[in-house]
């Protein structure tokens, strides 16, 4: 039974770890195959899981066993500091595309994380944050300033920007379904962060 809960808990953490933020659990030292050969090593315990189901504890991955699981999980109202940060000439130098990535995300890191920021990702040359979403930060508009100041004095990377930072409240919480989980926002402000930047 010991063994059985377990391997449970164990399901449960790889379920738990799909739902966070990258930056979140940027100490972790788990990579992609750990975390397959835990759902391998579920999966070929066939009398494990019978005996579980058994006891009324199945490891199995149902959709009720998920929202129990996961239950706590909840889209809360909460008033954040989002910004959209552009970088401008992205493609200047096509040879060099992936290096430009490279450095942008890494000076950019550095500044969201002096400020108490969330990356949320980064798509082309575009990366997303967010200020007293995942984590409090009472402070969050003056942060998010901070930052953007951060990048446009950043002269190593040699670039422009155009940011938009939009302040206000929004649902936010960890969303999505099997195939498709992150910490995300719902609200006008999430579309405004765009229009603005």
């Amino acid at each position: 039974l010991m063994q059985v809960s377990f391997f449970q808990m164990i399901n449960n953490l790889v379920e738990f770890r799909n739902y966070m933020p990258a930056s979140v659990l940027q100490d972790e030292s788990e990579d992609e195959s750990e975390s397959e050969a835990t759902i391998d090593t579920r999966s070929n315990n066939t009398k494990m899981s019978q005996s579980a189901r058994k006891t009324g504890s199945s490891i199995g991955t149902s959709v009720a066993n998920r929202h129990t699981a996961l239950g706590s999980m909840e889209a809360k109202q909460k008033r954040v500091t989002l910004m959209a940060c552009n970088m401008l000439g992205f493609l200047d130098n096509k040879a060099k595309v992936l290096e430009t990535i490279s450095d942008y995300l890494a000076a950019g890191l550095v500044l969201v994380k002096g400020t108490k920021g969330i990356p949320d990702g980064f798509s082309g040359d575009r990366l997303y944050v967010s200020w007293n979403g995942v984590r409090p930060c009472s402070s969050h508009k003056t942060a998010a300033y901070k930052c953007a100041r951060g990048f446009t004095m950043e002269k190593s990377l040699g670039k422009k920007f155009s940011i938009g930072i939009v302040s206000g409240d929004v649902k936010c919480g960890n969303m999505g379904c099997d195939g498709m989980k992150k910490f995300s926002f719902v609200g006008s402000l999430a579309s405004w962060v765009h229009i603005v930047e």
